[in-house]
């Protein structure tokens, strides 16, 4: 889906270079766009390698961050219910 596509679809503008800020247990994370996801994440999840896919797409620092806060795979779940809720697709 493309930025546009997105912003339509959503109703929330998109700026060519921002990345999604998401907030989760108190702390921020920025996500690249989707269109600027490693191709490496995009097949780790076609692999089903979920959390590889999350590493690659956190960076890092990042995901070193959110494994300090997480320790379940509801943990993991609801992360992604936060991601997806700024994206504003799925099921808040």
């Amino acid at each position: 889906m493309s930025a546009k596509q997105r912003a339509e679809a959503t109703g929330k503008p998109t700026s060519p270079a921002a990345g999604l800020a998401v907030q989760w247990r108190g702390t921020s994370f920025t996500l690249p766009r989707a269109e600027d996801f490693p191709l490496e994440a995009l097949e780790a999840e076609e692999e089903g390698k979920h959390l590889t896919a999350l590493k690659l797409i956190l960076g890092a620092d990042q995901y070193t961050t959110w494994r300090g806060l997480a320790s379940t795979a509801a943990d993991a779940e609801e992360f992604s219910a936060a991601v997806m809720k700024e994206l504003g697709r799925g099921n808040p």
